[in-house]
């Protein structure tokens, strides 16, 4: 009876289709970002240990207090910076429209996770054999063809690391989900894990 309610629900649908579609687009954004930035601070770069630890920062931070940061930026700073310079996109809060709230949900996401997967990525670039590298310099390989034929075939590990942790991790998304937007505006951005939580605790449907 409670799997037959749950198929029959259509808003258990939504909110599924609209984590599935968070979670593709902020896995794909935090991995190319935290790679990016793990290229970045293991290249010939000063200050290289400031700007990790400042990369990796914003995931020390509780979901439930970045939603309510991100949250004062958005309502708040935004849009009285758009009144300022006149920018139409800053116009009104992003939390106020279907689409805002959820690009400000992937926004954040990938800002608070990508500091993480960037330890990951930069272990996986510190692993590649320096000697193996030199060798190709020799064979005339330049930077980007030693990132693309060395340094990512042999941190595949590293990829598949990310992969799973990010995936899992937007997966069961709720105190961001909670404090950013509320599942609002209309439960435009109610994901899996607060739809379930709002179905038991709230509704009293435990089964």
């Amino acid at each position: 009876k409670n799997y037959a309610a749950v198929v029959a629900d259509s808003s258990f649908w939504q909110s599924l289709g609209l984590t599935l579609l968070y979670v593709v687009v902020s896995v794909i954004l935090v991995n190319v970002i935290g790679f990016l930035l793990a290229l970045l601070v293991t290249g010939k770069i000063k200050g290289k240990n400031f700007f990790r630890a400042g990369f990796f920062t914003p995931n020390l931070i509780g979901g439930i207090v970045l939603g309510y940061i991100w949250q004062f930026i958005f309502s708040r700073v935004m849009v009285d910076l758009g009144n300022i310079i006149s920018l139409p996109i800053f116009a009104k809060s992003w939390l106020s429209s279907p689409g805002g709230a959820f690009t400000a949900l992937v926004i954040v996401t990938t800002w608070q996770y990508s500091g993480y997967m960037l330890l990951i990525y930069i272990s996986g670039f510190v692993s590649v054999p320096t000697d193996l590298l030199e060798a190709a310099r020799i064979d005339g390989a330049n930077a980007s063809q030693l990132t693309r034929y060395i340094r990512m075939p042999m941190m595949v590990p590293a990829f598949v690391t990310c992969l799973f942790l990010s995936i899992t991790r937007c997966f069961k998304v709720y105190d961001l989900n909670l404090s950013l937007t509320a599942g609002g505006p209309y439960d435009s951005t109610k994901l899996a894990a607060m739809h379930i939580y709002t179905q038991a605790f709230e509704n009293h449907q435990y089964g």
